[in-house]
């Protein structure tokens, strides 16, 4: 009955030291891929953050160059409305038309364009032979 006892005895210990065993093993597993899943996450963050930083340092720059060129966006604006208006006009800058008025031959020296969002006019500047200048609208001129 002795050897039988030890033998169970024997077994028993065998078999806790098997699970416990199987159980260290299980729990070095979960913690080692614990931190290999954090190490992953830390990289992930770490290339996040560099990111990050890049994009807000191009911002940053981008930002810095639109601040120094946000004081032509009136004129460019303005260059815009200006082109657009002067695609419709029949006369160019240069060319040499008549004046309704007293038939004279003059050149047009410029185009002046005026007036808000809602309301403009438009009106050639035109040089005569004898250099005077005069602004006349375009219902003028032929």
């Amino acid at each position: 009955m002795k050897d039988r006892t030890a033998f169970y005895l024997w077994i028993g210990f065998t078999l806790i030291c098997v699970l416990a065993g199987i159980n260290a093993y299980v729990n070095f597993r979960q913690t080692f891929d614990a931190a290999q899943e954090r190490i992953e996450m830390q990289k992930q963050l770490n290339k996040e953050l560099l990111e990050k930083t890049s994009c807000v340092s191009t911002k940053d720059s981008l930002f810095r160059e639109n601040t120094k060129l946000s004081i032509y966006k009136t004129l460019t604006q303005a260059m815009v409305y200006r082109d657009d208006i002067t695609k419709q006009l029949k006369y160019k800058v240069g060319e040499m038309v008549y004046i309704k008025s007293d038939s004279a031959r003059v050149v047009i020296e410029d185009i002046v364009i005026g007036g808000s969002k809602y309301n403009f006019y438009v009106k050639y500047k035109v040089k005569y032979k004898d250099n005077t200048s005069q602004e006349l609208v375009p219902e003028l001129i032929y």
